[in-house]
């Protein structure tokens, strides 16, 4: 059965083409082939109201499943074949991944927040699992009535993984529980389609376990702000929108890290910041990061980590990125994973 990749237009290229090298090293039932990346117009005419990928904070199911729809009816990709849509671009659920029929899209971003590896190994499983998940024809309307969705994680490929770092614990496992093979066994999904899977996960678990054992240790270098605000990390300039440069000098002012739910109540001390840097800045720039309908705040986040792990690498960006530190006693913090020492922020004069 083939599988083809695919990614919207800012997606990075070669991100992809790991994950497609990574799905292809076991052989089986199912066939990974690495397509080309949507391009704007391809999108634009998919939909008109996408008229500038790069301003889109996020997606609805329906909109991402139309994208895929666009891939094949482009390609003329063959009905019985699976599309896997990867995005940087947020969905309106929040979700990792979700499929309809052999529709599948995946938020491709963040991942090395969750895992602390490379992002190819994320994806690759979420691709493997939304196939399993769709051969099982596994109800996603109906999450909480779905008796194959593990609402408390155990390891299995369906642990919903409410909170996101728990996805771990299925790379780490490689599992399909009993209860789900046995649905698998029901719904008379093809054994070789089901072996392969399963081979697959294993594959990814051993790759996922050996990154870590043979990396090397990676100290952290000094960040800069000058009384200009420009920043520098080591020798490196990071050039990012000022609303980004805000959120980073923000959480190196509060290397304590801020609850979740409460990054809106510093509105004050965040707009000074983006007086700092933009000398004229809009109050409206600040409330938009925040907005109940569509708010900006996790896009400028997203884009900022993506910028500072492109510029220093995965391992050194991990003492800089904006991490999401999840805690047992009921809240979760936003917060910079860097010592004082490091950190130089000169007076304005």
């Amino acid at each position: 059965m083939k599988v083809y990749l695919t990614s919207t237009p800012e997606f990075p290229t070669e991100v992809l083409n790991e994950v497609a090298l990574i799905l292809g090293k076991i052989p089986g039932e199912l066939e990974f082939i690495l397509g080309k990346s949507l391009t704007d117009q391809q999108v634009r005419l998919s939909n008109p109201d996408l008229t500038d990928i790069e301003l889109i904070d996020s997606l609805s199911f329906d909109e991402l499943f139309g994208l895929c729809g666009a891939y094949i009816a482009i390609k003329e990709i063959p009905q019985d074949a699976y599309v896997v849509l990867v995005t940087s671009i947020e969905n309106n659920m929040d979700w990792f991944s979700a499929f309809n029929g052999k529709n599948i899209f995946i938020h491709g971003i963040d991942w090395e927040y969750y895992t602390k590896r490379d992002a190819k190994f994320g994806i690759a499983y979420q691709v493997l699992e939304n196939i399993f998940q769709s051969q099982i024809e596994l109800d996603l309307d109906d999450v909480k009535n779905e008796p194959n969705i593990h609402m408390v994680s155990i390891g299995c490929i369906n642990d919903m993984c409410q909170k996101k770092n728990e996805v771990m614990l299925k790379l780490r496992t490689a599992d399909i529980c009993d209860s789900c093979i046995d649905r698998a066994i029901e719904k008379k999904v093809n054994p070789l389609i089901l072996q392969h899977i399963k081979d697959s996960i294993e594959g990814l678990r051993q790759e996922f376990i050996n990154s870590n054992r043979i990396s090397s240790k990676v100290n952290p270098v000094p960040v800069h702000v000058d009384k200009e605000r420009g920043i520098r990390i080591g020798d490196k300039e990071v050039d990012v929108v000022a609303l980004q440069k805000v959120l980073f000098v923000f959480f190196l002012k509060n290397l304590q890290g801020v609850k979740t739910k409460l990054v809106s109540g510093h509105e004050e001390e965040l707009y000074k910041l983006y007086l700092e840097i933009r000398k004229s800045g809009l109050r409206k720039s600040i409330k938009n990061m925040f907005d109940t309908v569509d708010p900006s705040f996790k896009v400028h986040k997203s884009k900022l980590n993506k910028a500072l792990i492109a510029l220093l690498g995965n391992k050194l960006a991990e003492y800089y990125i904006i991490d999401n530190v999840e805690f047992n006693d009921g809240y979760n913090l936003y917060k910079i994973n860097l010592e004082e020492d490091y950190i130089t922020i000169d007076p304005i004069e």
